[in-house]
């Protein structure tokens, strides 16, 4: 089922069911590497040497982050991409 969701540049675009699951990955590599990123911080503050042992999971967080904000990216164009076409083969109708 088709949903309309607000684009964050403020445009309308439709939802599906496969935009909410990749959403919500996105959500939750962020909160993830967020959380990453505190617990080191207070690891750092309160002098604990194992803090450094973050950096591989922190860097590995990133990349899951980034790889589903591009996963997320592709399939929003897909949407877009279908749109135009519809404008497209509306108008010659």
């Amino acid at each position: 089922m088709l949903s309309l969701s607000k684009a964050p540049e403020g445009n309308n675009m439709e939802s599906c069911g496969e935009c909410l699951w990749l959403e919500n990955r996105l959500r939750r590599a962020n909160n993830y590497y967020i959380r990453l990123i505190l617990q080191q911080d207070r690891m750092i503050r309160d002098g604990d040497a194992e803090a450094s042992s973050f950096e591989d999971a922190m860097q590995e967080a990133q990349s899951g982050r980034a790889s589903a904000a591009r996963d997320l990216l592709a399939h929003r164009r897909t949407h877009q991409a279908f749109s135009l076409l519809k404008t497209r083969t509306a108008g010659q109708l």
